[in-house]
């Protein structure tokens, strides 16, 4: 059981470029939001990413999905020990 939570520690995602340009344009999906649940992993790596809150671009959010397994690190949460053990991890991706 974990004690403390996984830490973002690297990894962005912020290249308006890592997402295609959704029908009507980038305005469509400005002021929009997915939140994104993963398992951070003993390694810090991102695992296991599903859609916690859709955002109304499906395409978006598996692409957040992705990015989120692919690009950030975390400090692993830990138990009573100080040992990593695998935790949730919620990640909110806006666009504006």
């Amino acid at each position: 059981m974990a004690v403390s939570k996984p830490v973002h520690i690297s990894g962005a995602i912020n290249n308006a470029r890592d997402y295609p340009i959704p029908p009507g344009g980038r305005d469509a999906r400005r002021g929009t939001e997915v939140i994104v649940r993963v398992v951070v992993g003993v390694d810090g790596r991102a695992r296991q990413c599903s859609v916690y809150r859709a955002s109304p671009d499906a395409e978006a959010d598996a692409i957040t999905c992705r990015l989120v397994e692919d690009r950030l690190r975390f400090r692993p949460a830990q138990d009573a020990n100080g040992n990593a053990v695998p935790a949730p991890f919620f990640w909110r991706q806006r666009w504006f």
